[in-house]
């Protein structure tokens, strides 16, 4: 099974952090449609780059079979785990990491469509679908439950097992180990950990295809894709999505954000420094920096409005107390102690406490003349 998750095709690392859920992805059939850009713009956050090959944009429908899925720390359940899903994706960047973005998943599950939106920003809608494979035949549709978005057909499968080659149009549709949400307004991204594509060239007979019709693409002939691939499929390990906004090439880095005229601020850089672990992967800068100002740009609004001290870690933010209480992570062993105990105290009260401590905190702490903690 580890085979399924080697590491020397992929176009960027995977995050140090554990994986959240594992899953398979079975009996896919891509169909894929030349779009025009102007269409598919309104579908795509503005802070997605809609990424095109050789200046052609697409969108692709997939109907396959969700095996298997779960927490990495509990067991697949029978009639929960397994389900038909149908997606329609396009193509996008964001800082040259290429990935997906799903203008709606059809699923035949009511758990995954009321968590994974929730949980990932995924526009997930229940469906009732069904999905068989008989030899070289897969036969499949779905229905939303008002019986008005649908999709249904038959693929035959008549190509040899085969991989995309380098700078191939299969590469720029397949090879994608991201995707992207908006989660509230904000683009956040998550990575998906797989092994390198194996697929055939089929055909497609689709019986309906209203799902697809009803997003206005300007596709002339719906019932008709452009390109068709089987894939038997691939085993899956997907992480916690993070803010898409980042500061360097490290995916895995975090970063603390600090007032740079603050004399408490400095005291706090320079303590978890001087006493950082060898393992610890963190940064720093001034809240009023240009890469401090972006990300901080990026995150839910009572994050913006708070002008305080805010913690990235694992691309996810805190801020106030739980961000200083979280410094304790970078920081020796002796230090790391105090951690559990330190969330004895109740958030409203610990926030209180800070809120005291940063009104006053200039009266107490002398202000540097300049921003002296380390920014690299």
């Amino acid at each position: 099974m580890e085979g399924d998750f080697v590491t020397e095709h992929l176009p960027f690392p995977m995050p140090s952090r554990k994986h959240t859920l594992s899953q398979e992805w079975r009996n896919l059939t891509f169909m894929h449609w030349e779009v025009d850009l102007e269409k598919l713009r309104p579908h795509v956050p503005e802070d997605l780059e809609i990424d095109t090959f050789e200046g052609k944009a697409y969108i692709g429908v997939v109907p396959f079979m969700m095996k298997n899925v779960r927490p990495t720390w509990f067991v697949s359940t029978p009639f929960v785990s397994t389900f038909p899903e149908f997606n329609i994706r396009t193509y996008v960047k964001k800082d040259g990491i290429a990935g997906v973005f799903f203008l709606t998943l059809e699923a035949k599950s009511f758990i995954t469509c009321n968590f994974a939106p929730k949980a990932y920003g995924l526009p997930y809608r229940y469906a009732k679908g069904s999905l068989k494979k008989h030899n070289s035949i897969v036969t499949w549709k779905s229905s939303r439950q008002n019986g008005k978005y649908n999709i249904q057909g038959v693929t035959r499968i008549n190509g040899v097992s085969q991989q995309a080659k380098k700078g191939s149009l299969e590469e720029f549709l397949f090879e994608r180990y991201s995707l992207y949400t908006e989660q509230k307004g904000k683009v956040m991204r998550g990575y998906t950990h797989h092994k390198k594509w194996d697929f055939q060239t089929a055909e497609v007979e689709l019986d309906n295809n209203s799902l697809t019709e009803s997003f206005e693409l300007g596709i002339k002939d719906c019932l008709t894709p452009e390109l068709v691939h089987y894939s038997e499929g691939v085993r899956v390990r997907t992480y916690s999505i993070e803010i898409a906004e980042r500061i360097g090439e490290d995916i895995n880095r975090d970063f603390l954000f600090l007032d740079g005229d603050c004399g408490l601020c400095h005291r706090l850089a320079t303590f978890v420094d001087k006493r950082m672990s060898k393992n610890a992967n963190l940064g720093y800068r001034p809240n009023n920096s240009a890469d401090a100002k972006r990300v901080i740009a990026s995150m839910p609004q009572k994050f913006i409005d708070a002008d305080t001290v805010y913690l990235i870690r694992n691309g996810k933010p805190y801020m106030k107390s739980s961000a200083a209480i979280r410094c304790l992570l970078y920081m020796k062993w002796h230090y790391r102690i105090f951690y559990p105990i330190c969330w004895i105290v109740p958030l409203p009260i610990r926030n209180i406490a800070y809120s005291i401590v940063a009104r006053f905190r200039h009266k107490i702490f002398k202000q540097p003349k300049v921003c002296s903690f380390r920014i690299d």
